[in-house]
């Protein structure tokens, strides 16, 4: 059985959903595929979407992105986004998708909640640059429960794990079995470019969670999908293998210079293993290229 990934679907663009539909309905039949959020912030886009992929893939994992938990006038079911992660869990159970984690020939593959904190960025801002607030339609479209502040989502998010991981503890316990795990936001800031790189040089205030990464040195993957950033991105660090594969948006697909042949991401193979590392622009230069946090010199194709 192989395992694919991809994320950052954002089907509300036609020709996204066509991409999709474009996939070959008979290649993927005995394999499972990792889907690491933002399908849509419409849940019968999401439902739709999940459809498609449950046509091809014979177990297909979801986790929710931000865009997910946009709240939209008429879907009378949700009163904040909170409500929505039970919501958009709620259709995968309908459908047969996997939101929780599971164990599929010899592979363990777990699924993290979590949501973005300003706190994940510890490196130096540059100076004048607009704050992520006022670009990121999250803090107008999330509504969050009477008295939980912005900053304490990220922690509350990730309380929801709690209750799946123990139900696998004594499981994985001593077991040799591989595991992949996989989040919509990023888990390391290391896997987003320096700040003075961004066209928006605050985008880590808005990507990240300090709560990612203790999970998964105690989970000890082979691997780790993300999403959120749009960034392609296949890079070892530390004995794990991180792995952004997002369709993203149709005008930005038009910009890859590598990567586009890849989607989605054949990551593992049950048979024979890790699949070999993929080329993508940005893991690539860092491979030669040392991260300078303290120069917040923007380049020169950033305008502030």
């Amino acid at each position: 059985m192989k395992i694919w990934a991809i994320s950052d679907l954002h089907t509300e663009y036609p020709s996204n959903l066509t991409w999709i539909e474009n996939l070959s309905p008979t290649a993927y039949q005995s394999d499972a595929i990792i889907v690491a959020g933002d399908i849509s912030d419409r849940l019968a886009k999401v439902e739709e979407t999940l459809e498609l992929f449950k046509e091809r893939w014979a177990h297909v994992f979801f986790c929710v992105g931000n865009h997910e938990l946009w709240c939209r006038p008429g879907e009378d079911q949700v009163t904040n986004s909170v409500d929505k992660v039970a919501a958009v869990h709620d259709l995968c159970h309908s459908l047969g998708v996997h939101y929780k984690p599971k164990q599929l020939d010899g592979v363990w593959i777990v699924p993290l909640i979590s949501w973005y904190h300003a706190a994940f960025d510890t490196e130096p801002d540059v100076p004048k640059a607009q704050d992520i607030s006022q670009s990121m339609a999250d803090f107008r479209k999330c509504k969050w429960p009477e008295g939980l502040q912005q900053e304490e989502v990220a922690g509350y998010m990730d309380k929801m794990n709690d209750e799946p991981l123990s139900q696998i503890a004594a499981q994985l316990e001593g077991s040799d079995l591989p595991v992949i795990t996989f989040s919509h936001f990023v888990p390391r800031q290391d896997l987003l470019p320096e700040k003075r790189m961004l066209f928006q040089p605050n985008l880590a205030k808005a990507v990240g969670s300090n709560f990612l990464e203790p999970r998964i040195r105690k989970l000890r993957p082979v691997a780790h999908v993300f999403g959120h950033t749009h960034f392609l991105w296949d890079a070892e660090i530390d004995g794990v293998r991180y792995c952004q594969a997002p369709l993203a948006y149709p005008r930005e697909r038009q910009h890859r210079s590598a990567g586009q042949d890849w989607l989605p991401l054949m990551l593992y193979d049950t048979a024979t293993g890790p699949s070999s590392p993929k080329s993508a622009h940005w893991s690539d230069y860092y491979k030669h290229a040392k991260r300078e946090p303290s120069n917040v010199t923007p380049a020169p194709w950033v305008k502030l």
